[in-house]
């Protein structure tokens, strides 16, 4: 069986490259745009991009929004040490509650690792409690960000895909 290193990926070409590097810094731009930056024409962009999206290597297109502005502005990370081998509560509470961003199951003492947006401590303690039937919790709050969602694609020319 292929390990993922030898999966869809492994058949990119450098356009191929070039053209998820260019879609991830902005996915607005028009297939004539991307393929003024990749030297290709816009028919031969879509049909790519198409190609790419039926292999599961794009798998959507998203607006980043400033969580401050829109009052979320407090990021942190809970840790979750289950008090059952039943995930399932954690599992619903994290696609249900909104202040959940991602949900990690994750190796060691704690099974779940959570990065929340909240507008305030008094708003996390709120969601901690939410938390403390299912699972002991600690925190973390995020005192600054300095890399954050960094494109896939460096690593994919850094490692000369």
């Amino acid at each position: 069986m292929a390990s993922k290193a030898e999966g869809p990926e492994a058949g990119l070409d450098a356009i191929d490259r070039r053209l998820l590097a260019a879609v991830e810094r902005d996915a607005r731009a028009s297939y004539a745009a991307l393929g003024r930056r990749v030297g290709l024409s816009a028919p031969a962009v879509a049909e790519r991009l198409r190609r790419l999206e039926a292999a599961g290597i794009v798998i959507g297109y998203r607006a980043r929004l400033d969580r401050a502005r829109l009052g979320r502005g407090l990021t942190a990370f809970i840790r979750l040490k289950l008090a059952s081998r039943d995930h399932a509560p954690i599992d619903a509470l994290a696609r249900d509650l909104p202040e959940i961003l991602e949900a990690h199951q994750v190796t060691g003492e704690e099974s779940y690792i959570l990065k929340v947006a909240v507008a305030s401590v008094a708003d996390l303690d709120r969601l901690m409690l939410r938390l403390a039937p299912h699972a002991a919790t600690t925190s973390q709050l995020v005192l600054s960000t300095p890399v954050e969602d960094k494109p896939v694609a460096m690593w994919l020319a850094a490692e000369g895909r």
